[in-house]
């Protein structure tokens, strides 16, 4: 599912190529979207020995996603780090992170010792094959990607409003599937235990999942899609790739102006 993507952002990008397979296939979601693995990069001249174990340890919850734009960062690595210290699977990513970092020592000595021939070599063949990429894309078409973003929350919402003013959560102490925007202003996001989400945001509300209601909400939304691309593609129940080239012909519109409609025309 698409549940960890930000926010409802609708991509409108020209190719020729048709579904999430191709680098072609550009989604216009902000940079803020990538999530943070491996060491923390420290300041230089900073001692990593000299930092509290917390502050160097990096954790995947990061706060990234829309509505966490105010999260006290520190604050929710702190509680990531102590909540999962001494759990079997803490210990099992520390053993690859220490993999990654051994491969990367490895990979800068063999860049080390790489000659300015051999680099230029190797420029030459890149750009020769990029050039030869560059050549074969076809442009003529204009595609959209649509990602829901909090789709579950959003949709157990429309039931009850009241969970709209309530940090919630779906899914359980065991794990959460995404969060609503009350909830991320505290750090709780999707694919978090919680058990830690709980620690971050004590008054946090769970609701049991419901798969039968999103995916009724999502032939909903399927139908909207259909509008504008009877074949659309679905990259799951929140996200869809259309290829609105036919509908903007119809329509006199552009892209720009299906993805942002106030646009004027």
């Amino acid at each position: 599912m698409a549940e960890d993507q930000p926010a409802g952002a609708a991509a409108v990008e020209r190719t020729g190529q048709r579904g999430p397979a191709h680098d072609e296939l550009l989604q216009a979601v902000p940079a803020h979207a990538s999530t943070v693995h491996g060491s923390q990069q420290l300041p230089l001249g900073t001692d990593a020995s000299q930092q509290p174990s917390w502050k160097q340890y990096s954790s995947v919850f990061t706060a990234s996603k829309a509505g966490m734009q105010n999260v006290d960062k520190e604050k929710v690595k702190r509680i990531v780090y102590e909540m999962s210290k001494d759990s079997a699977h803490f210990k099992n990513e520390q053993r690859k992170q220490a993999q990654v970092d051994a491969r990367i020592a490895q990979l800068k000595e063999r860049a080390a010792s790489i000659s300015h021939a051999e680099l230029a070599a190797h420029k030459k063949a890149a750009d020769a094959q990029l050039a030869q990429l560059e050549a074969g894309r076809d442009l003529s078409r204009t595609w959209l990607h649509a990602d829901m973003d909090a789709f579950y929350a959003s949709v157990e919402e429309l039931d009850r409003p009241d969970l709209k003013s309530k940090p919630m959560a779906v899914g359980g102490m065991g794990m959460i599937t995404t969060a609503n925007y009350e909830a991320r202003k505290f750090g709780v996001r999707s694919a978090m235990p919680g058990f830690i989400a709980r620690k971050l945001c004590p008054q946090l509300a769970f609701v049991k999942p419901n798969f039968r209601k999103y995916e009724a909400a999502a032939a909903a939304t399927r139908e909207v899609f259909k509008v504008y691309d009877p074949h659309f593609e679905a990259g799951s129940l929140d996200e869809a790739y259309l290829d609105v080239t036919d509908y903007c012909a119809a329509q006199g519109m552009t892209g720009e102006q299906v993805r942002h409609p106030h646009v004027s025309m």
